[in-house]
């Protein structure tokens, strides 16, 4: 007996992937939106009551770029004040046709070298190691300058510590954003600031037209080292970061592309009395640390700074002159750790003098040494690998 076996296709319908995809404008965007205030203030704060800009100029600038670029990118990549010039610019108290011209004859350089595309060559060049060097630099410079805002109330800044590490548990309740609204309110209850010092009134403009003088001493005194800074904070360590914290987007944003940003926002704002913008690996770590993950924090972020400007700018300055300094720094440091820890990412224990040579020499003179000596170190140990593998051979 023949016995017939009956074979039968079963059809099974298949099930379409579905992917998460993060909420542009959700409460943890917002939250991201706040994130990198604590490198933002204090240079605002400078320039505002030391060197004189018109804050309106300030954050009408900042506001457009962020939405554009949110727009753009759809990631976390706030803009943020040239540290190299803020810095100099406000402990030597320029005025602000200096500022505005010396940011302008950055923004002719990075315009230039983005559009070349000769920045792609030399990124792809740099050994991550000194990536990783750099990366734990900054998260010292940053937990310094955490520390020192820290002690000018080190009871309101542990409590804001403990704070973030409390609700580091709960993710859908954001931090920056309880911060923030705890310093509005100690400065209502210690009158710092009370209602009628709130004023709501369209601003006024100052408009400015950047000097060649003015563009030669600035890029000499301040913008020559700006621009080794932003090479390796910007140029290498954000593409870097941005490859680590969203891998499924490492090829989102070039280096040429991220000077050709610089580039075109420091040759417009300028006229409008805007700060020396760049990008940076602080402020993208600052966002995401506090819960940004596409570019809409970018716009939360950039619509603010548009309403404040348009409508608040009289009170601006008294509100960042009095906001609580270590609430600041507890933000900040959180920023710091962050960095630090994705600069020990794919740690290999050969890496490590390389890493800590560089971050010291970041911490204790600057990044671009820092940069520099890394690059010969890591130089070195190469050396002595290919001849101890010669010997063994």
């Amino acid at each position: 007996m023949n016995i017939k076996k009956s074979t039968r296709t079963i059809k099974t319908k298949k099930q379409p992937i579905r992917r998460s995809y993060p909420t542009k404008f959700s409460l943890s965007e917002f939250a991201g939106a706040l994130g990198d205030w604590g490198t933002l203030i204090p240079f605002i704060i400078g320039y505002i009551s030391i060197v004189g800009l018109n804050p309106a100029g300030v954050f009408l600038c900042l506001g457009f770029t962020n939405i554009i670029l949110g727009i753009r990118f759809n990631l976390p990549l706030p803009v943020q004040p040239q540290k190299t010039i803020g810095t100099i610019a406000i402990s030597q108290a320029w005025n602000p046709g200096l500022v505005i011209s010396t940011g302008f004859g950055t923004g002719i350089i990075w315009t230039i070298l983005g559009l070349t595309k000769f920045l792609e060559k030399i990124v792809r060049k740099v050994p991550v190691v000194l990536v990783r060097g750099i990366q734990l630099g900054l998260g010292l410079i940053l937990g310094w300058t955490a520390y020192l805002l820290l002690i000018s109330n080190i009871f309101l800044g542990i409590i804001s510590v403990f704070i973030i590490i409390l609700i580091l548990r709960f993710k859908w309740m954001p931090s920056s954003i309880i911060l923030v609204a705890l310093g509005i309110v100690l400065l209502f209850l210690n009158q710092s600031i009370t209602l009628s010092n709130i004023q709501f009134g369209l601003p006024q403009f100052d408009f400015y037209v950047p000097q060649w003088d003015e563009i030669l001493v600035g890029m000499i005194i301040a913008g020559i080292a700006q621009l080794l800074l932003t090479l390796t904070n910007v140029m290498i360590a954000t593409v870097s970061l941005i490859k680590d914290l969203f891998p499924e987007k490492e090829n989102a944003i070039t280096a040429s592309e991220l000077a050709v940003n610089m580039g075109i926002m420091n040759l417009i704002s300028p006229f409008l009395g805007g700060i020396p913008l760049c990008h940076g690996s602080g402020g993208l770590a600052a966002q995401y640390a506090f819960g940004a993950r596409t570019g809409g924090s970018m716009i939360l972020e950039g619509i603010m700074e548009l309403l404040l400007g348009l409508f608040f700018s009289e009170t601006l300055f008294l509100l960042f002159n009095n906001f609580p300094k270590a609430i600041l720094g507890a933000m900040l440091l959180y920023t710091a750790f962050l960095l630090g820890k994705i600069s020990f990412k794919d740690f290999k224990s050969k890496n490590l003098p390389i890493i800590l040579i560089s971050a010291i020499f970041c911490f204790i003179f600057n990044i671009t040494l820092g940069f520099l000596v890394g690059f010969l170190a890591y130089i070195i140990l190469k050396i002595i690998e290919q001849r101890l593998s010669d010997q063994s051979e």
